[in-house]
């Protein structure tokens, strides 16, 4: 009897550290994704129009402020969507002719993909979300669809994909994380 309960709590033990260890390792890892999305954001900065500059400063600023508070996890995603967001802004906004039937329909499939994660994400989201947020969320998506229509693939993938980056943001420091409206630059 005092042996199967030592087992038992040995194992219990054992789950309960490997959960610490593992929330510890994730921090660490999305520490990281936020660090290099910044970098990579510094370096696209000089090139992107003013339009989605205010857009990226906003969600620059609630990375920061999720940082600050301590969740990695939101600020790596919405970097992520930054990075998105500056990617589809320096991809060229004309149909694209040359592209065939094979292509077309990954095209579609990755779109429609991307699509149905990011409003399944958002709609499961139990809090409503940061106004500033959503505000971006919404632009993004509608520019998604609007390049897709016109036949400007690359860029409504990148618009999908920041959708999709930025319908990943929920939790607890959503309320926090402010309007975003701050001015600052990319620069740490």
């Amino acid at each position: 009897m005092a042996l199967k309960k030592a087992a038992k709590k040995s194992a219990k033990k054992a789950v309960k550290k490997a959960v610490k260890k593992g929330a510890k390792h994730q921090a660490g890892h999305d520490l990281r994704r936020a660090y290099e999305h910044l970098g990579r954001l510094e370096v696209l900065q000089g090139g992107l129009p003013g339009a989605v500059v205010t857009d990226i400063n906003a969600l620059t600023q609630m990375a920061r402020i999720s940082l600050q508070a301590g969740d990695t996890k939101n600020a790596a995603d919405l970097l992520r969507g930054c990075e998105h967001l500056a990617f589809a802004a320096l991809a060229t906004g004309s149909r694209e002719t040359q592209i065939g039937d094979d292509l077309q329909e990954a095209i579609d499939g990755e779109y429609e993909h991307l699509v149905e994660r990011a409003v399944g994400r958002w709609d499961e989201q139990d809090e409503e979300p940061n106004a500033a947020l959503a505000a971006i969320y919404e632009k993004t998506f509608a520019a998604a669809e609007a390049a897709y229509d016109k036949g400007a693939f690359r860029r409504a993938l990148e618009l999908a994909r920041g959708a999709e980056a930025l319908s990943h943001v929920h939790g607890v420091g959503l309320a926090r994380l402010g309007s975003g409206s701050t001015r600052r630059s990319l620069k740490s």
